[in-house]
């Protein structure tokens, strides 16, 4: 099997795929020239990775379902897994059809991509962090300015006391040579179900980050705010906190962290008659709002605490290797495995962006 089938790319070229050594040429070509994993290209095409064949791809202006369809396949769901793997031609091919399924489920299980406003590509494991100057100065808004006098402004610095370091992250399915004979549609939901554990896991690290910073000097702490009476917290505090931050800090927190105890007390809160305030929200088998948006629910918030995100700056995620897959074989075991891997971490960018709500504490 090949790639034979000559394709109309997106720029409206013909163009025919390259095969066998012609098509490993190729992709560490593209792949050298790829920003995104330019410094690794080298070992990712060693270890088959699904990021070089998709790099080779994008560089043709080819879709990954035009390279199915120009091996003559209009259904890859109804192929064996043995018809792509054992052929040399196709291996690179098997990985990205592979990281498809893994990323379904990926983006189903967990939803770290909800919390992180800017992803910034590294080209080695290790970042300077880079930080403002004078970022609380009150004075730094557009304001008249006197004639010959000095424009405010912020500086971004190099904080040589800080530096960031990403890690490989990710998990696999491994695939005995008996298991090679079915179909890549039972393979898919295999693949999206382990999709879905490592996307949760995703979510847990970025939440984790929200509540308690990376550094370890707590440079990037969140602020906290507590709530009018301790332990008897209303909507008017979350309506409260949110005023607050934009009066303060400009910020628009748009989403809202708890966890199931503490969205089942929101859920449940009463007027002051008795009567529950959301009692068609739950009549409907919905779940009521927090001022417009909808809780975001995770048993990884601690009870009594609620975390506001204004997620357009609440976190940088510093990106060295995009999610991918890439395969090996254990020789003595004859069992093929394939990897869904990310290198990469979770930043709080701007520590504002998020607000801790203290619900056992009151507010000065």
């Amino acid at each position: 099997m090949k790639f034979t089938g000559k394709i109309k790319n997106s720029r409206g070229e013909i163009i025919e795929l390259k095969n066998g050594s012609e098509l490993r040429s190729a992709m560490k070509n593209s792949a050298g020239k790829d920003g995104r994993i330019a410094g690794q290209a080298e070992e990712l095409l060693n270890k088959n990775s699904s990021a070089t064949f998709r790099s080779y791809l994008a560089s043709q202006g080819v879709t990954l379902k035009d390279a199915i369809r120009s091996l003559g396949i209009e259904n890859i769901e109804s192929q064996q897994v043995r018809a792509l793997y054992q052929n040399d031609n196709t291996k690179p091919l098997f990985n990205a059809v592979l990281e498809d399924g893994f990323r379904e489920g990926f983006l189903a299980g967990g939803r770290s991509d909800q919390l992180v406003g800017q992803t910034i590509s590294m080209d080695q494991m290790s970042y300077q962090y880079y930080t403002l100057e004078n970022k609380d100065n009150d004075d730094l808004d557009l304001s008249f300015i006197g004639q010959g006098a000095p424009i405010p402004v912020v500086s971004i610095k190099l904080d040589t006391d800080h530096t960031i370091f990403v890690y490989k992250r990710g998990g696999g399915i491994e695939i005995t040579d008996e298991a090679k004979a079915m179909r890549f549609d039972m393979l898919s939901l295999h693949l999206r179900k382990r999709g879905v554990q490592i996307g949760r896991t995703e979510e847990k690290l970025a939440i984790h980050r929200l509540l308690n910073g990376y550094f370890k000097d707590g440079t990037d702490a969140a602020p906290t705010l507590g709530v009018k009476t301790a332990n008897d917290w209303k909507l008017t505090d979350i309506w409260y906190a949110k005023q607050y931050a934009y009066q303060k800090y400009g910020l628009d927190y748009t989403k809202c962290l708890m966890n199931l105890k503490t969205a089942e007390q929101w859920a449940t809160q009463k007027e002051a008659n008795g009567n529950f305030i959301f009692l068609n929200e739950l009549k409907n088998g919905d779940m009521p709002e927090v001022l417009d948006y909808q809780p975001f629910i995770s048993e990884d918030i601690p009870d009594g605490r609620i975390v506001l995100v204004d997620p357009r700056f609440a976190l940088a995620k510093y990106q060295f290797k995009p999610f991918s897959v890439e395969n090996d074989r254990d020789v003595k075991t004859q069992v093929e495995g394939s990897y869904a891997t990310e290198t990469s971490d979770y930043i709080p960018f701007d520590p504002n962006a998020r607000l801790i709500l203290t619900l056992d504490q009151a507010r000065s």
